[in-house]
């Protein structure tokens, strides 16, 4: 019998698949966020827009430069930094210039051998450094903040449900012959009232995931920064009309990763696989909402890099149109294709972006909304 199996029966034989999820991910010693070792990035199972290419963390130093310039010296919080790899590249971009626009860096990260990681990897950054397991630990600075996470919510334990006739069953995981399989229950209230609230009603047949932890966590994500604050969240979703439209995710945007292959059984391998659902804007947008933020947009990985002036970079690093197609150029342009990608990051990935305080004006000026 596997590990998750034990875990389950000991639960009394059935869990909510979000427990199944928390389990599988982030149980201490099998989950699969808990490795000692990164998990992603081209030797791991698959790629994040950080470890992708060095021009994703160049450009959020582009940006954080000259919203530096705009409201002061910032403090930058990582939410979900893993191997610490976004905080790295910013920094290696910025130079000399990275203790001028940041005065501090945040690192949140819930695995702790990660954070030992960075701990390592950082032991000469000049720019201080404190690490977080939550961002509830994170006290708010009166600094101008601003706060990136990216695949933050997508690794978020999400409810399942189908449709069966006129009635919305929910999907729990239970343990047949030491095996996990599927079983059928009537919705809790807080996963029916869910969907109620996004105003959706499944087909019959359907499958769908519900985040119902996202609102109020992005919320408390927001409240680390204090009157002055901008927010980037890098991740794969829709808002609600799209995300639960059964002519494009009839079965659910449920996913798993392993070795870049992707896969639809959440059982075929817990703790040693990805699990990811795809996020509801929608939610992170109300939570926005609530706390006074003000959404500056919600673009395509594309898109966000062009509006933050990729081309000017690429002009500035003499990689232009005119630059000579040497082996330099040409990988660095590889490299910039794979974040442009229409077919690919380019367009799956989505940014949105939300401001507050005088992070706004900041905000409309490097984006030139």
């Amino acid at each position: 019998m596997s590990w998750i199996a034990d875990e389950i029966n000991e639960r009394g034989g059935a869990v909510p698949f979000e427990m199944f999820m928390e389990l599988a991910l982030y149980h201490p010693c099998h989950g699969y966020y808990s490795a000692d070792e990164p998990r992603y990035g081209r030797g791991g199972d698959y790629l994040t827009a950080p470890t992708a290419s060095e021009w994703y963390p160049r450009m959020i130093a582009r940006l954080l430069a000259g919203t530096a310039a705009v409201s002061g010296v910032l403090r930058v919080t990582d939410m979900a930094s893993g191997d610490g790899s976004l905080i790295a590249g910013v920094v290696g971009a910025l130079g000399q210039n990275a203790g001028g626009g940041i005065g501090e860096i945040v690192s949140v990260e819930r695995s702790e051998a990660m954070r030992a990681h960075q701990r390592d990897r950082f032991t000469s950054i000049e720019v201080p450094v404190r690490w977080f397991a939550s961002s509830d630990e994170v006290t708010p600075s009166p600094r101008p903040t601003v706060v990136h996470a990216s695949e933050l919510y997508d690794a978020q334990p999400v409810a399942r449900v189908t449709r069966r006739g006129g009635e919305l069953r929910e999907l729990w995981v239970t343990v047949r012959n030491g095996k996990c399989g599927w079983l059928e229950r009537p919705p809790r209230s807080e996963v029916e009232g869910y969907f109620k609230r996004h105003g959706v009603e499944l087909e019959v047949g359907q499958i769908a995931e519900a985040n119902l932890a996202a609102e109020n966590h992005h919320r408390g994500v927001l409240e680390t920064a204090r009157e002055d604050g901008l927010c980037l969240v890098l991740d794969y979703g829709y808002e609600a009309r799209r995300l639960y439209d059964p002519r494009g995710r009839r079965g659910g945007s449920l996913t798993t990763f392993r070795r870049h292959e992707l896969g639809r059984d959440p059982f075929a391998a817990p703790g040693e696989s990805d699990l990811t659902a795809h996020v509801n804007w929608d939610d992170l947008r109300t939570a926005g909402a609530s706390v006074g933020w003000t959404e500056v947009g919600l673009w395509p990985l594309a898109k966000f890099l062009v509006r933050a002036g990729i081309g000017d970079e690429l002009a500035e690093r003499g990689l232009g149109m005119e630059a000579d197609l040497d082996a330099a150029t040409i990988t660095s342009r590889q490299e910039i294709k794979r974040l442009l990608d229409p077919e690919g990051m380019g367009s799956d990935l989505k940014v949105l972006i939300q401001a507050k305080g005088k992070m706004i004006e900041a905000a409309e000026s490097v984006f030139s909304v």
